[in-house]
């Protein structure tokens, strides 16, 4: 290493002597056009311009190299080889080039070289991983819509189909896109006039047995162990009541894994009960005239 920077510095000495050399020819040509005088001046100041460049180092002798005035003291430009040379040094420290021993020189090369190949190794290890985690996401994400589509569409036919037992029909508007839902209503399902997709246009007890059979509809593609519905029924009419209890009941009973609540004030005396289906009385509360005075309810089991 040592030797190849020797024979760098002394081609760059020789080129350097070279570049002097041809400058100084320059410099005397120039000072001999302007002492000459003469008509012929234009062809010998052409002529003279001419610096021969086949000169090599061999065809310059080193002792005719005249040394050229500067303007500055020679202190000035040693100071800034001194500079220039700290920088150097402090480049080589930053990029560790300070040793001079080949085979130290050496072991550290092949560490670099080792710790730079584990380093590239995990690149490619956790770039694989990365194309496998979103290949995985897309699948997931095509088989979350293909679920969304097909519980749109169950819930769909089943809100219409709880609509068929009151004699009306209707169907689920899904948009994803915004989050939002859209419910059209046909009072009569031989009738397509009766046909709204505003449900303040329905009366309260067809707005009512709309809404519970949107919750039916919904509840269907649901897995919680428990629901709850209280006072489902207060808005709808005797036949309509009839309807959603047949309903709420049927569906209650199809769905064994899960368990039904239903609270309600109407008479429930027509309902048969079952090993399925049990009711529960509340006491009727004790009115009195104290006020806070006790008022709790009881079930009659």
């Amino acid at each position: 290493v040592v030797q190849s920077k020797e024979v760098e510095m002394n081609k760059t000495l020789n080129k350097a002597q070279v570049i002097t050399a041809k400058a100084q020819k320059t410099v005397k040509k120039s000072r001999q056009r302007s002492r000459e005088v003469g008509t012929g001046g234009d062809d010998d100041n052409e002529d003279n311009s001419q610096v021969d460049q086949d000169d090599t180092e061999e065809d310059i002798d080193p002792e005719s190299i005249e040394p050229m005035e500067v303007p500055k003291d020679p202190e000035y430009y040693e100071g800034k080889i001194r500079r220039l040379q700290k920088e150097i040094e402090r480049e080589k420290d930053k990029r560790q080039l300070t040793e001079t021993d080949p085979e130290v020189a050496l072991e550290k090369y092949i560490r670099a070289k080792k710790a730079l190949d584990s380093k590239l190794e995990t690149i490619d290890t956790i770039e694989e991983h990365v194309e496998h985690l979103v290949e995985d996401l897309n699948n997931r994400k095509k088989m979350w819509r293909h679920f969304r589509s097909h519980i749109s569409e169950m819930t769909n036919n089943n809100f219409d189909e709880i609509l068929n037992r009151k004699g009306s029909s209707g169907k689920i508007e899904f948009d994803h896109k915004s989050k939002a839902l859209g419910l059209v209503v046909q009072k009569d399902n031989k009738d397509g006039t009766s046909q709204t997709a505003d449900v303040k246009a329905l009366s309260g007890g067809e707005r009512s047995y709309t809404t519970l059979a949107l919750l039916l509809a919904l509840g269907e593609s649901l897995e919680t162990p428990f629901r709850v519905m209280d006072e489902f029924d207060v808005f709808l009419d005797p036949v309509a009541r009839r309807i959603a209890l047949q309903t709420m009941i049927g569906v209650a009973k199809d769905f064994e894994h899960r368990q039904f609540i239903f609270i309600t004030p109407q008479d429930l005396s027509n309902i048969k009960t079952d090993p399925k289906l049990k009711i529960f009385h509340m006491k009727p509360p004790i009115r009195s005239n104290i006020v806070g005075g006790p008022t709790q309810q009881t079930l009659d089991c």
